[in-house]
């Protein structure tokens, strides 16, 4: 007799007779069935993977009823990958029966659907809606794109079924070799130290989620390394070199020229003067507000350097709600569904007057920022400032929320270099 078979104790009048029965157990063991093609599991269009069991309608007859369950396992690509997540699901059901379940009266899901929640994957979209929402459409964007390549990896290799319990620092770190050296672009170079810890970045904020939804007991991605980041991205100009940049841009796109201003004397991001409506400019106080990076709504003032190019603009009695800057060089609505298609827009026409110049993909309309900032910090230190005066008054022009943040912004860009310190020598040679 099996000890999770329940018994019946039936006592007679008699007391000389005692009866036990073994009461049936109303359902099988679920399995996962596993559709073939030459004697071979298949994934193929029309073969069907489902998890059934049978099932006893009265709890003294036979059994007469057979529930299948599919849920999202034929999404699923490859034979491993059903197999992993069609027995993870047997086990589920298997545990649900024995806890009481009936399927012929309620779901095993309910209405939660945390209870849903069967694979790796299942658990990071989860973590993932979670995540997206309050957050501006780049931040959402960009842990969409990095999730999208580690499902691309995870489905490939069978792990994307995988009970997200199970799923380990181990099989990170296969994903990890995978984008530091295996993965190649479209243009046939490897990812970046700074695009492969951007994965690492996003995946460990959803990580994290997982955890605080008691999905998975730890993060263990937050504690991995980061890769070296190349700092040549978007490298700085030299004074030397933005008057050239601005000189050809005055001939071959003179319309790039406020864009590249704002981005230079107001410290913007290409993103947020992309993002100014006419609405946001004042030219009676001369301020202007701006969604940032790191703050819902920022202030900056409008200085005298930049004046001449706000009175320039064509915005005089046009709706607030136009934005100052598009594609077709007049204030309109320019709404695409995406920001970065805007960023990408113009910095196609920037590239144009760069590449002309002789710059590399290390140049960009970003560079123009890190070149404001270069040169604030060197003329701070030429009017005899100390680094620990200057890290505050940059901080209230860049618009980094700590002076921490400005040393590391310093350090990343190299600009942080020490006065010349030859006399400090005693020795000549």
């Amino acid at each position: 007799m099996k000890k999770s078979d329940p018994i019946k104790v039936v006592h007679r009048n008699d007391h000389s007779s005692l009866e036990i029965f073994v009461a049936k157990k109303r359902y099988s063991k679920p399995k996962l069935f596993t559709p073939k093609v030459d004697g071979k599991p298949s994934v193929a269009p029309g073969q069907y993977w489902y998890v059934y069991f049978w099932w006893r309608k009265n709890p003294e007859g036979p059994f007469d009823y057979q529930p299948r369950f599919k849920r999202n396992l034929n999404y699923l690509k490859t034979v491993k990958e059903r197999k992993a997540a069609g027995n993870l699901m047997a086990e589920q059901y298997h545990e649900a029966l024995k806890k009481g379940w009936n399927p012929e009266t309620k779901s095993i899901s309910g209405s939660s659907r945390r209870k849903k929640i069967v694979s790796l994957k299942d658990a990071l979209q989860y973590a993932f809606d979670i995540k997206k929402k309050g957050k501006s459409q780049p931040t959402v964007d960009g842990y969409k794109f990095h999730l999208d390549r580690f499902n691309e990896w995870s489905s490939t290799n069978g792990i994307s079924g995988m009970d997200v319990k199970q799923f380990g620092i181990d099989h990170f770190y296969e994903f990890w070799d995978w984008l530091r050296f295996e993965y190649i672009k479209d243009d046939k170079q490897p990812l970046s130290g700074t695009s492969i810890n951007n994965h690492k970045r996003s995946l460990s904020a959803l990580f994290s989620t997982m955890k605080n939804e008691r999905l998975i007991n730890d993060n263990f991605i937050i504690g991995i390394p980061l890769e070296d980041e190349d700092p040549q991205n978007n490298k700085a100009f030299t004074p030397e070199e933005l008057v050239k940049v601005i000189k050809t841009l005055s001939s071959d796109d003179p319309y790039m020229i406020p864009i590249v201003q704002l981005i230079f004397y107001a410290l913007l991001r290409p993103r947020e003067v992309l993002r100014l409506r006419i609405q946001d400019l004042n030219t009676e106080d001369w301020l202007l507000e701006v969604k940032t990076k790191t703050e819902s709504r920022s202030r900056r003032r409008i200085i005298e350097k930049i004046k001449p190019a706000i009175q320039a603009l064509d915005i005089k009695g046009k709706p607030g709600h136009y934005h100052v800057f598009t594609y077709w060089n007049e204030p309109g609505v320019w709404e695409p569904k995406k920001l970065k298609t805007k960023v990408d827009t113009m910095g196609r026409r920037f590239s144009e007057v760069k590449n002309k110049l002789g710059f590399g993909r290390e140049y960009g309309l970003y560079s123009i920022r890190h070149t404001a900032i270069m040169d604030l910090y060197q003329s701070y230190l030429n009017d005899g400032l100390a680094e620990h005066e200057i890290y505050p008054k940059l901080m209230g022009h860049t618009g980094h929320r700590s002076i921490e943040g400005v040393k590391k912004y310093l350090r990343q860009y190299s600009y942080a270099l020490p006065p010349d310190h030859s006399d400090v020598y005693s020795i000549d040679i």
